[in-house]
């Protein structure tokens, strides 16, 4: 996609311009209460030392981070003394130089800048105004994205792992790009030398990032993958199916689950597998059905992102445990999707959209709360959002599905059309 010819270069330029003051403006904001999660892992890390800092699962706050989040973690205090600025400072400061990196990233291989600030324009609530730490693995993703479309296998794939050592919401898209990299290899004569082709990104990303870091980390790295997928929460404030679920509990069993704090929908926290199982049901059914349907078809970038996309939003939709930040990677996705097919700029509002008004309406855009309440004509809004959520992800499920040609037996695959084949993977050979 080339850049809007609409729009003056000078206009482009004022857009990003005017994005990024707008989010260093913000670097002051206080942000969520993670933000005293991050406080407690750094004074673990000055204390124990990063590994063992690491290994001590987080303590009053367990962490399910990978080791890579430690890690820039641990830059954090040692920079702040220095410097004599406050680790908020830092940390913040931190957020906003990748907040910058992600969008030079994304222009380095777009050279589109109205697309370019509109990435950065969606992520600057999650970075610097809220003080998530998901935009450390941005840069990394985007670029091992963008690498696996020019063909460069090996690197993409070794800058996809970096991004899932980051943060551990990258794996849920990881069966998709294993698809796609496997397709990559074709025209090569010996079965033996193209299984060799296809193996070798994986184990060059294991040699040169996961091995070493399990070595580092032991099985402390496992143990945080174990927390992250057995979150109790039936949903962490992610505005989904498993919302509905809660504020339903809230009505039908208040004596066990509680009532709703005046009209509002309250966390609840369950480890009983029988409440969370229509989640899971439904997440497993979906994600499959989206995997199998790109299995099915020729692999091209676009029908990577477009349903790496729809695999995460079963995530995000169906699963229970899901946070209110972790729309974040599906709007990376949306954008890389906007540049290659421009009729996907609704799709991608609509999930920036989505992606920020889930903490707004719980942490405000500081991180201070809502000054006001959800509770509109005796409806707690959050239902509503949830509701036209469900909906969007099914709209985006068909308009998929319908402009693939996939009907009731998508298991059986069609022949590729002329556009398929112009948009084919660059093979390797």
């Amino acid at each position: 996609m080339k850049p809007e010819r609409s729009a003056p270069r000078w206009s482009a330029i004022a857009f990003l311009i005017l994005v990024s003051l707008i989010a260093a403006t913000f670097l002051y904001s206080p942000g969520t209460e993670d933000i005293r999660t991050w406080y407690y892992w750094m004074d673990e890390i000055s204390y124990y030392g990063l590994v063992d800092g690491f290994a001590q699962g987080g303590g009053r706050f367990p962490h399910d981070y990978p080791p890579l989040a430690y890690v820039f973690l641990a830059g954090v205090v040692p920079v702040a003394t220095a410097l004599g600025v406050s680790k908020f400072v830092v940390l913040k400061c931190f957020l906003l130089v990748f907040l910058f990196a992600t969008s030079a990233c994304f222009y380095w291989f777009t050279r589109n800048l109205i697309l370019t600030a509109a990435l950065e324009f969606s992520l600057a609530l999650s970075s610097v105004m809220l003080g998530y730490l998901d935009i450390w693995f941005a840069p990394f993703l985007i670029a091992g994205l963008f690498c696996l479309q020019r063909g460069h296998l090996k690197c993409g794939i070794v800058l996809f792992t970096i991004s899932c050592f980051i943060k551990w919401q990258p794996l849920m898209i990881a069966p998709f790009i294993c698809i796609y990299v496997w397709s990559a290899v074709q025209n090569v004569p010996s079965w033996r030398h193209k299984l060799r082709m296809q193996v070798m990104p994986f184990a060059v990303a294991a040699l040169v990032v996961a091995v070493p870091l399990v070595a580092i980390f032991g099985t402390a790295v496992i143990q945080s993958l174990q927390r992250a997928m057995s979150h109790h929460y039936l949903s962490g404030l992610a505005l989904n199916f498993a919302w509905l679920h809660t504020w339903g509990l809230h009505l039908l069993q208040s004596q066990k689950y509680g009532s709703l704090v005046d009209g509002q929908i309250d966390l609840i926290l369950t480890g009983n597998t029988l409440v969370t199982l229509p989640e899971r049901v439904l997440f497993y059914a979906s994600y499959a059905l989206v995997l199998t349907a790109f299995l099915r078809r020729p692999k091209t970038f676009e029908r990577l992102i477009g349903y790496a996309i729809l695999g995460y939003l079963c995530y995000f939709i169906f699963n229970a445990g899901v946070h209110e930040n972790h729309l974040f990677l599906a709007v990376c996705l949306a954008w890389i999707m906007v540049f290659l097919n421009s009729a996907y700029r609704l799709q991608a509002i609509n999930l920036s959209l989505m992606g920020n008004i889930n903490p707004v309406l719980f942490y405000g855009f500081f991180g201070t709360g809502l000054r006001f309440s959800r509770v509109i004509a005796g409806i707690d809004v959050t239902i509503l959002f949830s509701v036209l959520n469900l909906c969007l992800f099914a709209g985006l499920l068909l308009h998929t599905f319908k402009a693939d040609h996939i009907g009731l037996k998508f298991w059986q695959l069609n022949k590729p059309s002329p556009q398929d084949a112009a948009n084919e993977i660059p093979t390797v050979v």
